[in-house]
């Protein structure tokens, strides 16, 4: 109780610190407050200016102000090109003030994410895998090494290989004696799960979700050799892990969805094309009047 008394005291002498005048510009009192929240809508550059150096922040934020108000004084905010600078700047801020805060406030029910799993559900599979990799190098081997083997013998190996598992061959056995993957190699060629969303080169994801469960994927060259995949079961990633992703990726469609309605939505005629530099298109020829009929 008496813990719960002390943190109320103290949360309220902060806050008292905080409205208390902490310094004058240009003879004016600003509170700790009033700065603190002043710089929280600055750009970040700023924000951390504030955060390092509170004084000379204050400093600078004076000379701004005494000048604004000398420009105020002289109405160069009324000459031209200021005024319409100062006008630009401000349609700059509101416009994208507008976006972000249409952004922040964007919801979506659990009823939506769902809807929109299963209607993508195949956006969502993982595909467990089995993988040989045969490795190619131009660097000849070092001593001890086994021989390393061309890009073209590498190839030549990797279609055999999988001439051999369509036949029938054990994808584990072909594995021991020829995979030069050494993680997946000691797992019997167990690569793990693969997701749609993995950051893996776009030709290796076409070719994994190109097979059928149980199917072998023809040799699939990266830059260290040739891979060939079998998978072993499709699944699917279940919603909750997928949901804050699915969460984001709604909420974006939305918000574009918005963005365009109220971009088309921006109504502008054009009355004089010359101005714009543009030459109005010639009048359509009129039609010929039709010849009248001879008499018989």
């Amino acid at each position: 109780m008496k813990k719960s008394v002390l943190l109320l005291a103290l949360s309220a002498s902060f806050a008292f610190a905080q409205d208390k005048p902490v310094a004058t510009i240009n003879g004016k009192p600003i509170s700790g407050k009033e700065l603190e929240d002043f710089s929280k809508g600055l750009p970040p550059q700023f924000q951390q200016f504030y955060a390092q150096d509170k004084e000379g922040f204050l400093k600078q934020y004076a000379v701004l102000m005494k000048f604004s108000t000398i420009a105020e004084a002289n109405k160069v905010d009324q000459q031209t090109p200021y005024k319409q600078r100062l006008e630009f700047t401000r349609l700059q801020i509101l416009a994208q003030a507008l976006v972000e805060d249409h952004r922040n406030k964007i919801a979506v029910t659990d009823e939506e994410l769902k809807a929109f799993y299963d209607k993508n559900k195949e956006n969502y599979t993982q595909a467990k895998l089995q993988v040989i990799l045969v490795n190619f190098s131009d660097a000849p081997a070092k001593e001890g090494e086994k021989k390393k083997l061309t890009e073209t013998e590498a190839e030549t190996k990797a279609n055999a290989l999988v001439k051999q598992l369509k036949a029938g061959a054990d994808f584990k056995k072909l594995v021991a004696e020829n995979s030069d993957d050494v993680a997946s190699k000691a797992k019997g060629g167990e690569f793990g799960v693969i997701r749609r969303s993995d950051d893996i080169p776009d030709a290796l994801k076409m070719a994994i979700f190109a097979l059928k469960q149980g199917e072998v994927s023809e040799p699939v060259k990266q830059p260290n050799g040739f891979y060939i995949f079998k998978v072993t079961e499709y699944t699917a990633q279940p919603f909750e892990e997928v949901k804050s992703v699915i969460s984001s990726q709604t909420k974006d469609q939305k918000f574009q969805e918005w963005l365009k309605v109220t971009q088309d939505t921006a109504d502008v005629k054009v009355m004089d094309q010359a101005f714009f530099g543009k030459t109005a298109a010639p009048p359509a020829p009129a039609t010929p009047p039709a010849a009248a009929p001879k008499k018989p």
